[in-house]
């Protein structure tokens, strides 16, 4: 019995022997740390050295003598770290540790992927026009760590590339299935890093031994970085057009370190390694190790070997979803990226029996057509989870209430032609997979389905797939997937940096791996693959980073990721705080998204930067209580030092971690330095957006920098005081440039301490993950629309016309000579001389070459700048310039834009005079829109989309005409010269007579502003033609940014206008309140700023206790609500909200959050919203979809009275009244782009403001205007914003004016416009700026003031200019003949008398201390010539206003004329401080006729400001 009860414990005994013998004798593959000083003197290598190691430790077994599972070395490191791996034993393992130079060891680990590449997400890539050219990158080289590349994809072609940059030392390792010639000018190295997967299964033999791609990962994130452009790019017909890389002009270097077999750190390393040696300056890393310190983390190591040698680091910030604290790639020595969404869905198209067409989300991956099948709904078996199925599979099934994917194969399985899934669960609307055919729809448009398929009148439907819809909102959100900071590796910094597009991403894929599979399990294979995750946005945000480093080769890594954390925007396009539709669309936090959205314009000029050394992150490392050997594993050098040891990284973030516990407290304190990188002086001063129970101080509150890399410190302290557990709040800082230019933002976050972030430090297996982010799509691959200015008098002698030459012109460049007449895309005659074309880039060099070349220009797209206000303009029947210009009468108005919808009742013809015989236009006909559509009014409508279908060439147009489907030209053309419709009102709203500023004027639309896509070439044609046609005024509500005047079409072909006569009147563009944002600063043009106006929208609230109050509001829905309980509530709380439902609440703007406040009510059920708040910027946020109105404090406090001393408040909201004589207006409108000029700074721009904000226009019948809870709302009258709004009303009194004054020239027309503006607003006082939170409004906002129509009809004076005055401009602007050729298309105009001082009704001198003058004062001198308007003698005396130190005189200050048409000259001086107190300072000069009839002001403006004219690349 005794030896019987011992068995159980020998065999114990004997198990743990055998255990503790095999765990000593296993090997394993290990990662080893060395200190590189210990190596020695006899050794040439560190490779040596490690071999020599190895078999210094190397064991035999003691039974057989012979090597077990031979000990041997796999790598050696030597740039990303300091050491090597091998295989051995533990023991082995232990005998090393007492070697000289060991510092540390571990386990190599195993890696997974970042990517969510298993059909449960999508992914897509939208057009962008936020990267300029395709040049941008040239010469950058990215490193990209991943699956491998596929070579032969067209993403890497190298058309259009350069030669390699010699400082690359990289190569094309050969391998199976792969040669070195595979490697290109663009894909300029592969190489493939195995050793660990082979050292971990030794008996596996590897299906790809080489650098080829088998998984497409690889192939994937490579091409969203930098591949190149490939037209007919598409997802099995979904997001069709061209695809290219964030930097298509970088150069791509592809390390594989994952194999379909495995894949583990060593390999990692070794790959990151290599790129360092290579000379990359980006590496793009889509994967990421769990729970390991820094110093066990092989990404961190490598990366800080990277960072030292100036290589920037972008990875992924994983894919584990909303949790807190499980975010990897935490490091704080690289750039860690969220992923979000974009703004474009995949659709289906649901059709039902009675008409009614829905459109839902489906990417079913086949071209197929579910027709006229019957609609079931059974409540039975609407889940869609049954067996049952089957028994109805004889129609469309109608499903609700389910789990999608079950819902999905059950369907499948019944064999029923499709289903409708009714469901608004954002994790579907992530998959790229739909294996049946089926479509998406909301619960709202599922009751409309429900209810029709109740109905039993035999309901059918049809369902069509493959359609594509871009300008979704909201976006973007952030991915239900992409994993959440606090860092579990350093909670101490704000992790992820940024977030970048991650969700349905299109990029290049294999062709030997299905990308889709369809039922019954058949795969589909395509060139390009959707897929979803954070390895997505990783190479985005890499993408963008080589555009830095391209643009400024001097910034350290931690320069750029400061410029892009800094110049992130943390809004979404419906200009509300973006969503997390993790958690339930609730606003994003830093925590799921860092700083925000990247945007890459912001970070090219950032203003201000933080910036990092190597031992900054030291000091940090050393704060952590890391041993000398934890951090010198990190850093591969014991020659930093831990002198000053700091937990306080000079970091763009701050996060304050607190105690998780009710009533928790803190106090802390960060201090920042930041460098100034803009040109010259700055002063900045500080705004804060203060998270909840949280103080925030900043000392001090204004940094003034003397010089660019100029360093200043601050100190930033974060006091908080919580009432709940686990609260998390935030808020941020913005340093904010005095002369609007910059706004560098950080976020602040207050959040618990998480127990999880305490690190097991434990060898275990650890994975990594990919991550990727989004591939523009943007314009064309091997060809490209170039426009070509050409010089007419090198036209030979033997061509009859400029068609023939430029054809054959083409002919003789031309690659493909078969077709070369669809490589001709426009000729141009009025506008421009020359063409433009489809070209190669060997086709566009050898253009350059041919006789009467001038210069080129790529194609480009081109943003739109987006009524009472007659009576506001002070136009009326009895007096002025309406009746004396018989309302415009017989003056044609011509407006590029969006086209137009005829049937509109401003565009009836009654009353109107026959077309004038002048007119050589037509009305074209097209796609719903006959040529029997025009009239008298409208005279005609043409459309130009030749430029667009040459850059999209798959593409199909959805309205292939002239009529409007956006509704922006039905607006701007009716504004401008709509004819009087009465009865006209938006739902209520401005009720009354809806006319246009020249309401007898003739209206001609040139449609060249598409849905699809905007192009130059297209603009160019439609203005070209609109010269040619005989228009007398031309609108143009669009701009484009950052051209100089001789690459600008908009200012070339307006010069052509200006020759004929034609005034030309643009939108000063929508960037505001940041100076220097104007487009259309083009000194021949009017350039229109805007204003508000005296009308408001009004919304009452009654109270229980029968007191009334009013603020604003233009919600459509019904006029009146119900009696209805009244709260006040914490608008921030959700669940607050939520308790509420069906109540009225009442919210405070704290802070400035009524944006936060207006989105979370949105998202409740309440019944309506009071918003009380002192904000006068409401224009955007009053258009609400819920019954909501916006007081002010003092009306609001009448509320809160009332709701705080009554024990059951209740109330009642009204709508739909209009407020006419609010006060005080005009005011500047935020939005409105500021000047100077960048284009031309010689010349004070805007010249003017007109009414821009809530303008009620005309809209198309079948655009919606809005929409409500119960769905979208439609309208014949529509109220927008803009300068788009401004601009037509100018062109509508230009109109005026020409019918007035038929002799006035373009500049006469404009100067009376601009020398008759009113600068006080209806309370007599300075008008203001709202973008200046209501200061005094100065001339680089509104220009000379607002515009007066009856004034300027009888200026008394004007300054005249003539196309030579414009010229000299241009010679003094030192444009070379070329240049200046390209914008007169004649070398006839001289430069005999270059000046910069041209003839302007308005003056602006700059005065900085770049200036070249050693004199503290500066003196600048302006000659004006003026035009005597008036019958007989007149006399003015001049009389100037105080311009602070500044000494302004005028020689001679009385200007006596003694006939009509006189001219007279005088001088203008301005004596002032080189170095000036303010950025700007204003007066004016006004000629005082001395019989009071005539005031001829003109603006004054001196700055410190630093314009240089833009320069451009010819």
């Amino acid at each position: 019995m005794g030896l019987v009860k011992g068995v159980p414990l020998l065999c114990m005994l004997f198990l743990l022997f055998l255990l503790a013998n095999s765990a000593s004798a296993k090997r394993t593959t290990y990662i080893i740390h060395m200190d590189k000083a210990f190596m020695p003197t006899a050794f040439t290598s560190h490779e040596q050295w490690h071999s020599s190691i190895l078999e210094t430790v190397k064991l035999k077994d003691t039974t057989s003598g012979s090597s077990i599972n031979p000990t041997r070395l796999l790598y050696s490191y030597d740039n990303a770290f300091h050491g090597f791996s091998a295989v051995m034993s533990e023991d082995e393992l232990q005998v090393l540790e007492k070697l000289p130079g060991f510092v540390s060891a571990y386990a190599d680990k195993m890696v997974t992927l970042d990517t969510t590449h298993t059909f449960e997400f999508l992914g897509l890539s939208p057009e962008s026009g936020l990267w300029p050219a395709s040049e941008y990158g040239e010469d950058v080289i990215v490193g990209v760590i991943d699956t491998g590349v596929w070579p032969e994809s067209r993403s890497y072609m190298d058309d259009g590339m350069t030669e390699i940059p010699s400082r690359w030392r990289g190569i094309c390792e050969p391998g199976q299935e792969f040669s070195a010639s595979m490697c290109n000018n663009k894909l300029i190295g592969v190489q493939y890093f195995n050793k660990g997967v082979k050292a971990a299964y030794p008996n596996t033999t590897l299906s790809m031994d080489s650098g080829r791609d088998t998984r497409g990962h690889g192939t994937h994130t490579s091409s969203t970085v930098g591949g190149n452009y490939v037209e007919g790019a598409s997802f099995f017909g979904y997001a069709t057009g061209t695809a290219r890389g964030v930097a298509p002009r970088a150069r791509l270097a592809m390390y594989k370190v994952i194999f379909d077999e495995g894949r583990f750190a060593s390999d990692v390393l070794a790959g990151m390694d290599q790129a360092v040696a290579d000379g990359v300056d980006v590496i793009s890393i889509s994967m990421g190790f769990d729970n390991v310190p820094l110093y066990e983390d092989p990404i961190a190591i490598a990366s800080f070997g990277a960072m030292e040698k100036g290589v920037l680091v972008s990875a992924s910030a994983g894919n584990a979803g909303v949790t807190p604290g499980i975010l990897h790639n935490g490091i704080p020595w690289l750039l860690t990226t969220a992923a979000g969404s974009i703004d474009r869905v995949h659709s289906g198209k649901l059709t039902l029996g009675n008409g009614q067409v829905i459109t839902g989300w489906s990417m079913y991956p086949v071209s197929a057509l579910v027709n006229d099948f019957p609609l079931i709904y059974n409540e039975s078996i609407s889940s869609c989870n049954s067996t049952s199925l089957s028994s109805f599979n004889f129609g469309i099934i109608i499903c609700e209430n389910g789990n999608f994917l079950d819902q999905i194969n059950a369907i499948a399985e019944s064999s029923a032609p499709a289903a409708i899934y009714i469901s608004d669960d954002p994790r579907i609307f992530q998959r790229e997979e739909f294996a049946y055919p089926g479509v998406v729809i909301s619960p709202e448009d599922g009751a409309a389905v429900i209810s029709y398929a109740k109905s039993g009148a035999n309901p059918v439907a049809s369902i069509s797939f493959q359609q594509t819809f871009v300008r979704s909102t909201p976006a973007p959100v952030v991915a239900t997937y992409t994993s959440r900071g606090p860092s579990p590796s350093y909670p101490g910094i704000l992790k992820p940096d940024i977030m970048a597009p991650g969700s349905l991403v299109l990029a290049s894929w294999i062709p030997n791996s299905y990308t889709v599979s369809i039922y019954p399990d058949i795969g589909l294979s395509s060139e390009f693959a959707m897929i979803s995750g954070t390895s997505m946005a990783c190479p985005h945000s890499s993408g963008i980073a080589a555009l830095l480093k391209g643009a400024h080769p001097e910034w350290s890594p931690a320069a750029i990721r400061s410029a892009m954390i800094t110049g992130a925007i943390n809004i979404d396009n419906t200009n509300s705080p973006i969503k997390d539709s993790g958690l339930n669309y609730s606003i994003a936090t830093p925590l799921a998204m860092g700083a925000g959205l990247v945007n890459p314009n912001f970070a090219l000029n950032p203003g201000l930067i933080y910036d990092a050394t190597p031992q900054d992150y030291i000091n940090l490392l050393c704060a952590t209580k890391f041993t000398r050997k934890q951090i010198l594993t990190i850093t591969r050098s014991s020659t930093y030092t831990c002198q000053n040891a700091s937990s306080d990284l000079n970091y763009p973030s701050f996060i304050a971690l607190y105690t998780n516990e009710t009533g928790a407290t803190l106090s802390q304190k960060f201090i920042r330095t930041v460098t100034n990188v803009g040109d010259g002086p700055a002063n900045y001063s500080i705004n804060m957006t203060v998270p909840s129970n949280t103080n925030i101080s900043v000392y001090p509150s204004r940094l003034s920098f003397s010089s660019k890399y100029d360093k200043l410190s601050y100190t930033l302290t974060v006091e908080y005081s919580g009432n709940r557990t686990g609260e998390v709040v935030f808020g941020s800082i913005t340093w904010v440039d005095v002369l609007g230019l910059h706004a560098v933002t950080s976020p602040i976050v207050v959040a618990p301490v998480i127990q999880t972030w305490t690190i097991i430090l434990l060898n275990m297996a650890n994975y990594i993950a990919l991550c990727i982010w989004l591939l523009s799509i943007i314009q064309l691959a091997k060809s490209e629309t170039y426009i070509i200015h050409m010089d007419l008098s090198a036209m030979p002698k033997a061509f009859s016309s400029h068609y023939n030459w430029y054809l054959t012109t083409l002919f003789s460049v031309s690659d493909s000579k078969d077709l070369l007449s669809s490589k001709l895309v426009y000729t141009y005659t009025n506008a421009i001389n020359g063409f433009s074309a489809s070209l190669s880039p060997s086709e566009i060099e050898a253009i350059k070459n041919s006789p009467g070349y001038v210069s080129s220009i790529k194609d480009m797209s081109v943003k739109i700048d987006t009524t009472h206000t007659s009576q506001f303009l002070g136009l009326n029947s009895e007096s002025g310039v309406w009746p004396k210009s018989d309302y415009g009468k017989d003056v044609i108005v011509g407006l590029v834009d969006t086209g137009i919808w005829p049937e509109s009742r401003s565009y009836s013809d009654d009353g109107m005079n026959e077309v004038p015989s002048r007119w050589k236009g037509e009305c074209e006909s097209g796609t719903q829109f006959n040529t029997s559509l025009c009239n008298k009014k409208l005279i005609g409508a043409r459309y130009f989309n030749k430029g667009l279908l040459a850059n999209n060439p798959n593409l199909t147009i959805s309205m292939d005409s002239a009529r409007d489907t956006d509704g922006h030209g039905t607006h701007t053309s009716s504004t401008a010269a709509g004819s009087r419709v009465e009865g006209a009102s938006f739902f209520g709203y401005a009720a009354g007579t809806a006319t246009g500023v020249a309401p007898k004027a003739h209206v001609a639309m040139y449609k060249a502003l598409w849905e699809e896509g905007v192009f130059l070439s297209d603009i160019l044609a439609a203005i070209d033609q609109a010269i040619a046609d005989g228009v007398d005024v031309l609108s143009l509500s669009l701009g484009i940014d950052a051209l100089p005047l001789y690459e600008d079409p908009v200012a070339i072909a307006a010069f052509a206008a200006l020759e004929k006569g034609i005034f030309v009147s643009t939108s000063a563009g929508n960037e505001g309140p940041f100076l220097e944002t104007l487009h259309n600063g083009t000194p021949w043009v009017l350039t229109v700023a805007a204003g508000t106006v005296d009308r408001e929208f009004i919304g009452t609230l009654t109270l229980g206790n029968g007191v009334s109050v009013t603020g604003l509001s233009l919600y459509p829905g019904n006029s009146s609500s119900s009696e209805s309980s009244i709260s006040y509530v914490d608008c921030q709380d959700d669940k607050e909200l939520q308790k509420n439902a069906h109540r009225i609440v009442v919210c405070i703007d704290n802070n400035d959050s009524v944006s936060e406040d207006v989105y979370n009510v949105r998202n409740s059920k309440v019944s309506g919203a009071v918003f009380i708040t002192n904000s006068t910027d409401l224009e955007f946020y009053l258009q609400s979809e819920f019954p909501a109105v916006f007081l002010n404090i003092q009306e609001g406090d009448k509320v809160l009275e009332y709701v705080r001393s009554d024990s059951e408040p209740n109330a009642k909201l009204e709508f739909q009244l209009t407020r006419i004589g609010a006060k005080p207006a005009p005011k500047v409108a935020s939005y409105s782009s500021r000047g100077p000029s960048p284009s031309c700074p010689t010349i004070l721009k805007p010249d003017l403001m007109g009414p821009g904000a809530l303008i009620l226009a005309s809209w198309p019948q079948q655009t919606p205007v809005t929409e409500v809870t119960s769905g979208k709302l439609y309208s014949n009258f529509n109220i927008i914003s803009g300068t788009s709004m401004s601009c037509p009303h100018a062109s509508g009194v230009a109109a005026l004016l020409k019918s007035a004054h038929p002799e006035w020239s373009p500049a006469a027309i404009r100067s009376a416009m601009m020398t008759t503006a009113y600068v006080l607003d209806n309370t007599q006082s300075p008008i203001q700026d709202i973008g200046l939170k209501n200061g005094v409004a100065t001339p680089l906002a509104m220009g000379a003031g607002h515009i007066d129509p009856n004034k300027a009809l009888d200026p008394g004076l004007i300054y005249d200019a003539t196309p030579q005055d414009y010229v000299n401009l241009l010679c003094g602007l030192n444009f070379t003949s070329k240049q200046i050729q390209t914008i007169t298309r004649s070398s006839t105009y001289t430069c005999s008398n270059p000046s910069l001082d041209l003839n302007y009704p308005s003056f602006i001198g700059y005065f900085n201390r770049n200036s070249s003058d050693s004199d503290p004062k500066r003196i600048q001198e302006f000659k004006r010539t003026v035009t005597n308007l008036q019958d007989g003698t007149s006399v003015y005396t001049a009389k100037l206003t105080p311009m602070g130190k500044f000494k302004v005189s005028v020689v001679p200050n009385k200007l006596i004329f003694k006939e009509k048409y006189e001219k007279q000259s005088y001088k203008l001086r301005i004596e002032g401080p080189i170095i000036m107190d303010d950025i700007v300072v204003d007066g004016s000069l006004s000629w005082m006729e001395t019989r009071g009839k005539y005031i001829v002001k003109s603006p004054i403006v001196a700055t410190s400001i630093r314009v240089d004219p833009l320069r451009g690349h010819n």
